[in-house]
């Protein structure tokens, strides 16, 4: 391909009709290019409409062809890297990223070039090792201001005083339930005792006339006299067991022990009550500090996958991260003067989130949050 010198940045570029320094469309000055083989010329110039209309297999097949005539020729490795990255021109190569310390095609590119040309390559490496540096230093910006989003910072704020009022009054509630059940057996075995007479009378009774029942299957004949006395026996277990029930059941009604004990249990039931809300809640509060640790988590691993595709010279992952138009700002940073010429998400990536609104945070508070978000301070 023609290196062309651009007359408004000075720089030197291959003939594409706009330089990607600057952006100029207008007043290029070519440069002499080393000849080309008669007998390779034909097939070097299909190399480069191959590449121009982006039938890079074809483009890489025909290569071959004009290596064996011209292994030399710095412009045909370089056709080769723009067809095996699936690029027609030096700007999309920038943008996609290559790797310019190894690859082969670009290694002897620069190797067998010289002057305007070589200047012309050394530029592509100084624009993509560039284009790496600002894309990791923007993906981590993006990572923070994702986690900025998310309750993280109010978590961290928030969390130890949470807890530890939490646990306070689970503490306090499970010490008064301790204490009330332990009342409740004290009272209970009190009450036991108190009606043990009672029933003890009940458990005599019955054995009395259980007795009278067995000694009147043994009688062989019942007398008057036997039936009075039987009569009389009756009478008095009947009194006994409705005195000893009279008495139970007004127990059960008016004895003040009874009605404490009532009151217990009901204040258990309700500490019962209080202690299982307690719980929920702190479940619901668990929850929602683990759905926003599975955010952080969500975020660190997106962003460091773009940050190792980068490291290897793979800038796609890291533009579909950011989105074009924030692809566009890094790359404008870098020096590169024309728009993104490859397909990139508009919108770029977010977790998968609710986000609550964030919380105000001062500058003096701000670094003490970097750490719970896996960032230096002197970053942002």
């Amino acid at each position: 391909m023609k290196i062309v010198k651009c007359t408004k940045c000075k720089k030197y570029v291959h003939k594409t009709g706009k330089c990607f320094h600057c952006g100029n469309t207008v007043g290029f000055d070519e440069v002499e290019m080393p000849a080309i083989h008669e007998n390779a010329a034909a097939e070097y110039s299909e190399v480069e409409s191959l590449v121009e209309s982006k039938k890079f297999a074809e483009a890489l097949t025909l290569s071959h062809t004009v290596i064996e005539w011209m292994p030399n020729l710095a412009g045909i490795f370089w056709l080769r890297l723009l067809a095996k990255n699936k690029c027609s021109n030096a700007a999309e190569l920038i943008q996609k990223g290559f790797n310019c310390e190894e690859d082969a095609d670009f290694c002897n590119a620069l190797t067998f070039s010289t002057g305007a040309e070589r200047s012309a390559y050394q530029d592509v490496r100084s624009m993509v090792l560039a284009a790496q540096k600002a894309l990791k230093a923007e993906v981590l910006n993006h990572e923070y201001h994702c986690k900025m989003k998310t309750n993280i910072l109010q978590i961290k704020k928030t969390m130890k005083g949470e807890v530890d009022s939490r646990k306070k009054k689970l503490f306090t509630l499970w010490a008064e339930l301790e204490e009330t059940e332990h009342s409740m057996y004290t009272l209970e075995k009190d009450c036991i005792l108190l009606s043990k007479e009672h029933s003890d009378t009940l458990d005599k009774a019955a054995q009395a006339a259980s007795s009278i029942k067995t000694e009147t299957y043994r009688l062989e004949e019942c007398t008057a006299e036997n039936l009075h006395k039987y009569q009389v026996r009756i009478g008095n277990i009947l009194q006994q067991s409705e005195q000893a029930k009279d008495a139970l059941e007004s127990m059960k009604k008016q004895h003040p022990w009874v009605k404490s004990f009532n009151d217990l249990v009901k204040k258990r039931d309700e500490q019962v009550r209080q202690i299982t809300n307690e719980i929920s809640s702190l479940k619901v509060y668990e929850a929602t500090v683990q759905q926003t640790l599975d955010e952080i988590d969500q975020i660190e691993q997106r962003h460091r996958t773009a940050i190792r595709a980068v490291e290897t010279f793979d800038f796609l992952d890291a533009a579909n991260l950011l989105g074009k138009d924030a692809y566009n700002t890094v790359l404008r940073g870098i020096g590169l003067g024309v728009d993104v010429q490859i397909s990139v998400s508009s919108q770029g990536w977010q977790p998968n989130t609710t986000y609550t609104t964030p919380i105000d945070v001062d500058d003096d508070d701000s670094d003490d949050y970097d750490s719970a978000l896996g960032l230096p301070n002197d970053n942002y």
